[in-house]
């Protein structure tokens, strides 16, 4: 079964880097995404919701200790309590191998203090400035560019032919973080 993790691992950190390219549904790149980053740390037990803390958790270490590192800043967090990436402050956790100006470069990547509230045709949505704001009503998607402040977004009109017509949600996608909203919100706060 592990060639079949590490090939499965591969192929859903492909589908998930294909998020903010549109080649993909929105939700499959969040979904494969997360599950790809719990199958690569598989051995730390990580649940659901887990793949945002261990994205963190990976580019706080240099690929060659990875395998040390990750492990042991993952069990420091859950130890605190500390299940998301979005904690505040500009200094490092310890364990931490960037350098401070690394560290804050890494900050400005995550999708810390973005705001979805789905409503009705609509969402409410603040973005950091360039990241990519999909939305999605059943397999209609739109493409939006954040730019920092909060904006009002209509969501694309559905295909009554679609199977999911109805389904709708919003997700923003930063150089590697992601963070959405509709079923994906429930998705991502369920923990096994």
């Amino acid at each position: 079964m592990t060639g079949i993790l590490d090939e499965a691992q591969r192929y859903l950190a492909w589908l998930g880097a294909q998020g903010p390219l549109g080649t993909v549904h929105p939700w499959a790149a969040v979904v494969a995404g997360g599950l790809a980053q719990r199958i690569r740390w598989r051995t730390l037990g990580p649940g659901r919701g887990a793949g945002r803390p261990l994205w963190m958790c990976e580019r706080m270490a240099t690929v060659p200790i990875a395998s040390d590192l990750v492990p042991r800043m993952w069990r420091a967090a859950r130890a605190r309590g500390v299940d998301a990436p979005d904690w505040s402050g500009t200094t490092s956790p310890g364990g931490c191998a960037l350098t401070p100006d690394r560290y804050r470069a890494l900050l400005a990547e995550r999708a810390i203090g973005v705001r979805l509230d789905l409503q009705g045709d609509a969402v409410r949505v603040t973005a950091p400035p360039g990241a990519m704001i999909r939305l999605w009503n059943g397999v209609t998607t739109t493409l939006h560019i954040g730019a920092g402040e909060e904006t009002t977004l209509l969501l694309p009109p559905e295909d009554p032919s679609g199977l999911s017509a109805g389904r709708s949600g919003a997700v923003v996608f930063t150089r590697g973080d992601r963070v959405g909203t509709g079923w994906l919100g429930v998705y991502a706060a369920i923990r096994t």
